[in-house]
Formats: structure tokens, C-alpha cells, sequence
């Protein structure tokens, strides 16, 4: 289904178009700020061996959050998000904590452009279903990662927002038909199933909320 396509091709970045206002930016950052993001971090640390060294891309990285403190664990970090604004957030919070960032501005796809096989952490949270297509993208994040690199997806599903009206029927034609319109969250389960086409030494999957899967695998 095209439209998120031709969507992309009259709102481009280096046009300077930026679908984050300044005010959402900042409302977003709090709302990361509060989720305690040290968390998450400290659990794929643990389960990495450390992060000293990984080179890592923090795709879809907003206000910088994960991107600071996975460079504090001394990692090697791309940050790669579609919005200037967050861009902005992100190298104010990398510079008050004195670690450095490579940036990398585009759409999701657009992280095609980077090398492949590179990354021995890949992280995406809560921004999969920005992509144009759930199996392309699945493709993508697999390609980036290193052989024995890890990566990590976190993503709402349907039932973290109710199909109500024309949300329900982005959601069906996502379900059933795979066409995308808009940003649907994807089914329940579809990201670990698309991931699990390609070779993966282990796959850890958390389903404790039926809002969220999170997946955490190595290739």
C-alpha cells in the first residue's frame, strides 16, 4: 500500500519538513524522562556483558534519552530519528553529559544507508510502526546487525489504543492485508514472527503486558 509512500516523497527531511512540533518534543521528553529509562538499559547491558565499546544504533532515537545513557555505558552511538526538533533535545542532553553522539537524520527506512552488518546492538523502541512495511523493516533491522549482535524491539500493539472508528479500520487492513495507512501498531506477536524468518541464535520474548511486546534476540 503506497500512502505512507507518497507521503514520505512530499514531506522530506532535508526539506526541512519535521512532523514533531517544539512543543510535543519537549511533552515527549518528559514522558520518556518519567519511564525510567536507566531500566531498560541496565537490562540489556546485563544481558549483553557489558556495553563498553558495542557500537550501537539507537534507531528511531526521539529526545536522545536511551542514546545518552547507552553512550555513558561507553558505547558507540547513531542516533537516527525522522524530527530535527528531537535531534535538537537529543544533543543538548548528550552534550550536559558530556558524551558524544553520531547523528543520523531520515526516516526509518532511511537507515538503509548506513552499513550493514556494523551494529552489535541494535535498539528500537516504540517506533516500529512508523515504518512503511512491518516485513521490510523487520528485513532492515536484521541486515544492520553484526553476527552475534543483539538486538532489541519494543512496540505497543492494538490494545495499547482501542479501534475505535478509523482506527479500526487501520488496524484491520494492517491485520489482515498487511497495507499500512497511517501509523496502525502491529498485531500481537507479528514482529517476533517476522524476525524469526531470518537465522537467530535466541530469541527472548516479554508479553506480560498485552500492550507491549518487547523482543530481545541475537543473530
Amino acid at each position: 500500500m503506497p500512502v505512507n509512500l507518497i507521503h514520505s516523497i512530499f514531506h522530506r527531511v532535508e526539506n526541512g519538513w519535521d512532523p514533531i512540533s517544539r512543543e510535543y518534543s519537549r511533552e515527549y521528553d518528559e514522558i520518556v524522562t518519567g519511564s525510567d529509562p536507566a531500566a531498560v538499559v541496565n537490562r540489556i547491558a546485563q544481558y549483553m556483558g557489558g556495553l563498553k565499546g558495542k557500537s550501537v544504533l539507537d534507531l528511531g532515537g526521539g529526545p536522545g534519552h536511551f542514546s545518552v545513557l547507552l553512550a555513558e555505558r561507553g558505547a558507540n552511538v547513531v542516533w537516527h530519528d525522522v524530527s530535527k526538533e528531537y535531534q535538537k533535545l537529543a544533543a543538548q542532553r548528550a552534550s550536559a553529559a558530556g558524551v558524544s553522539l553520531e547523528f543520523s537524520l531520515g526516516y526509518l527506512e532511511k537507515a538503509s544507508r548506513l552499513e550493514p552488518n556494523s551494529f552489535d546492538l541494535l535498539f528500537c523502541r516504540v517506533c516500529w510502526y512508523y515504518c512503511r512495511s512491518d516485513r521490510k523493516f523487520a528485513k532492515l533491522i536484521y541486515s544492520l546487525i553484526k553476527p552475534g549482535g543483539t538486538g532489541y524491539i519494543e512496540c505497543n500493539t492494538p490494545a495499547f489504543s482501542p479501534a475505535r472508528g478509523y482506527r479500526r479500520l487501520q488496524y484491520w487492513l494492517n491485520d489482515k492485508l498487511w497495507w499500512k495507512i497511517g501509523h496502525p501498531y502491529p498485531p500481537h506477536g507479528r514482529i517476533a514472527a517476522l524476525l524469526q524468518a531470518y537465522p537467530v541464535s535466541c530469541m527472548e520474548l516479554d508479553y506480560r503486558s498485552e500492550l507491549t511486546d518487547i523482543v530481545l534476540f541475537v543473530k
